[in-house]
């Protein structure tokens, strides 16, 4: 060709092809790949339902009924073609008049005339093997679909039995958590109830041997009295600590509401622990902050048991300061209780609060949150630096619940803890209120703190045993000191571990070893367990036995898997006690020979 053909040029070949053509079914067409103008047959147009009017006889209109997916390959297929790698054959899809894809093949080539390739020509077939394949497809598509929804919905459902079972999996793993929680919080404080019922056993059972002894002179008779004493006070306290806890697990505890004078109650509890402030060396006072009703509907009993419980407390942990008791009323909102009880009271409008200030050891944040569970101390270490069945504030904050009101503790390490009890007022009126205290006959009561090693000794000989006793309470030290040294040996005593810790080095640098150490494990500062462990480390060789309170399975082990040579168990037996010290003294002398 020597110049570009035109529609008018081409007019009359490209009819009698299209007539060749339209019998087959076959739509024919043109291209002008330098000017953009085309040709196209009516079967061509017919295929895809659209007239002239819709389907301009330029390659554009041809592009732009061509799919997204297709116009791609189409025109790669026409650029591969004209650079001869392939012949131009494609099947893909085209937009018809009803805005639907139809699937077609075309076929053409590009036509050389003169050197020169600038038309293509070829025919278009409606393609049902494709058409075909995409409703097999299509049908493949919704049963794949339809697979996948109900794949999806059995792994729904599978995904939910698992978070289910998860679940329950989660729930058992907390109640056994919980179970074992509470096993070993059982386990620990039926272990610390026999330390502290044992303990004063101990000194109850040893001052009646004192007391039947002839030769006991008046001193000892009348300091054996009231360590009986002392210590059958202290074991009715666990007593009825362990009833009332009793009571309330089986939701026997009551309380008895009646009218009653708060600030003689008061003034009672506190004049009741002055003694025990006094001989720690701290101050006990009460301080009316506000008026208060002269007298209010509570039960007496109960509050006093409260108090009574808080500022011993307050006494125990503090060591240096003193303790004040601040009295006045609120109407203030309690708090939300945690671990309600169905004995509970609702929380009263108006309540009597009654605040324990101390300065003293302070509890920290992770303490304060397992202070008031049963069986439990803020720490465990409180336990053996200053006894206590860790009974008291659970009961006393269940019985001020009961009394319409609660127990919650502010505290900083170091500075000391407010307590503040809140119980209910009742049907008092403010119609009377009392803004002094009234005046109390208080006693100053002077207690003299007695050292059993320092009030007895004798001249000592060189051939008597010499034992160092590590005890920290008073009447077990009197008790083991009487037995001992009338037995004729040499008392050396040590109030805590690490007292023990430091005599025994220092007498063993003075060539005065004793022969036997008797230790208490259960003390303030360091516990005989961690004391004997550090004398062993020191090179200690000498003989060590553990006196205890603890007398349940395993603390035999304990005691001499920590370096004990023997166990010896609360309440002493004088004569067993005798007999293990000479035992391990007679074996000290022939180590010596």
């Amino acid at each position: 060709m020597s110049k570009k053909p035109t529609r008018a040029e081409t007019s009359d070949p490209q009819d009698r092809l299209a007539k060749a053509l339209e019998a087959a079914g076959h739509g024919a067409w043109l291209w002008n790949l330098d000017d953009g103008s085309a040709w196209y047959s009516n079967t061509f147009r017919k295929i895809l339902g659209l007239s002239r009017d819709q389907f301009a006889d330029r390659f554009e209109s041809f592009a732009s009924h061509v799919h997204p997916d297709d116009i791609g390959r189409v025109h790669h297929a026409v650029a591969t073609h004209l650079d001869g790698k392939s012949e131009f054959d494609l099947e893909f899809k085209m937009r018809t008049n009803e805005q639907r894809w139809r699937w077609v093949r075309v076929r053409g080539r590009i036509v050389v005339e003169e050197g020169q390739s600038n038309v293509m020509m070829g025919t278009m077939t409606e393609w049902p093997l494709s058409a075909g394949r995409d409703r097999l497809a299509a049908s493949a598509s919704d049963q794949l679909a339809a697979a996948l929804h109900d794949q999806s919905k059995s792994s729904r459902e599978l995904e939910k039995a698992k978070a289910d079972l998860l679940n329950q999996n989660q729930e058992l793993q907390r109640a056994r958590e919980k179970a074992e929680a509470a096993t070993t919080s059982m386990s620990l404080f039926l272990a610390n109830m026999s330390h502290e019922i044992r303990t004063p056993m101990s000194a109850i059972l040893g001052f009646a041997e004192v007391l039947s002894e002839e030769q006991a002179n008046p001193a000892d008779q009348s300091f054996a009295i009231g360590a009986i004493r002392r210590s059958s006070e202290n074991l009715l306290t666990i007593i009825n600590d362990i009833l009332d806890l009793s009571k309330i697990e089986a939701g026997g505890m009551g309380v008895e509401i009646v009218s009653c004078a708060p600030l003689s109650i008061i003034q009672d509890s506190v004049a009741l622990m002055q003694a025990q402030a006094l001989a720690r060396g701290l101050e006990l006072f009460m301080e009316l902050k506000a008026p208060v009703p002269e007298m209010i509907e509570t039960d007496p009993t109960r509050l006093s048991q409260i108090l009574i419980n808080l500022i011993s407390n307050a006494i125990k942990f503090t060591e240096h300061g003193g303790i004040k008791v601040v009295v006045d009323l609120t109407k203030e909102k309690l708090e939300l209780r945690i671990d309600q009880d169905s004995s509970d009271a609702p929380p009263a409008d108006i309540r009597l609060r009654i605040q324990v200030m101390d300065t003293g050891i302070g509890i920290n944040d992770a303490q304060r949150n397992r202070l008031f569970q049963r069986f439990t101390q803020a720490d465990p270490s409180t336990t053996r630096r200053f006894g206590g069945s860790g009974l008291g504030l659970t009961i006393s904050r269940h019985l001020s619940r009961m009394l319409g009101g609660d127990i919650t503790i502010s505290s900083e390490v170091g500075l000391g803890s407010v307590f503040t009890v809140e119980v209910g007022i009742g049907n008092a009126g403010p119609h009377k209120m009392v803004s002094t205290l009234p005046p109390y006959p208080h006693e100053k009561v002077n207690l003299k703190l007695k050292n059993a090693a320092a009030s007895n000794n004798p001249t000592q000989s060189k051939n008597k045993i010499t034992v160092l006793v590590a005890e920290d309470g008073e009447d077990n030290q009197r008790l083991i000191f009487h037995h001992l040294s009338r037995a004729g040996m040499k008392v050396i005593v040590a109030n805590n571990g690490l007292e023990a810790v430091d005599l025994a080095v220092a007498a063993q640098k003075q060539s005065r070893a004793p022969e036997v150490i008797l230790m208490d494990m259960q003390m303030p500062i360091m516990d005989g367990y961690e004391a004997t462990l550090k004398l062993r480390e020191l090179g200690w060789r000498g003989a060590i036995v553990a006196i205890t309170a603890h007398a349940m399975t395993g603390d035999r082990e304990r005691c001499t898997q920590a370096g004990c040579d023997d166990y010896l168990t609360k309440p002493i037996n004088s004569k067993a006690l005798i007999e293990t010290v000479q035992k391990f003294a007679q074996i000290a002398a022939d180590k010596a020979l």
